[in-house]
């Protein structure tokens, strides 16, 4: 990935809760997205591109979860300019809802506040631990 130090901070930081991750779920894949799809806020429609997806398959045989969790990490200079991209993505948790069409899975679509390794570790820490329990 030839991204910027956000990004590159990103991967080590899903690098190191691999292991964690692999107590929780089947199957675990990070996509970097090159504008292969956007997302289209609630409130006013603008699109969003975020950086990456997460996509996680847990590993019940019943009523199995599918997340897919969209991830942006942010530079600091973009973090007040882009705060309607990170209210958007937070809110799609809980605003969505998806009609499941598949028996025995269950689609789960997340998306976690702005990745910031020194101004929003916290934040984002405290969300991503939601997907470890």
């Amino acid at each position: 990935c030839y991204g910027t130090d956000q990004e590159k901070l990103l991967i080590k930081f899903i690098d190191k809760k691999y292991s964690e991750l692999q107590k929780v779920y089947a199957e675990i894949y990070l996509f970097r997205n090159e504008k292969h799809f956007k997302l289209y806020s609630l409130n006013d429609g603008r699109a969003c591109e975020p950086d990456f997806l997460l996509y996680l398959v847990g590993k019940k045989e019943q009523s199995t979860k599918h997340y897919q969790i969209f991830i942006e990490p942010k530079g600091g200079h973009l973090l007040h300019a882009d705060e309607w991209k990170e209210s958007f993505l937070v809110s799609i948790k809980d605003a969505c809802k998806l009609e499941q069409l598949f028996e025995n899975k269950n689609y789960i679509v997340w998306g976690l506040p702005f990745f910031n390794e020194s101004l929003r570790s916290t934040e984002f820490n405290e969300a991503f631990e939601q997907l470890l329990t």
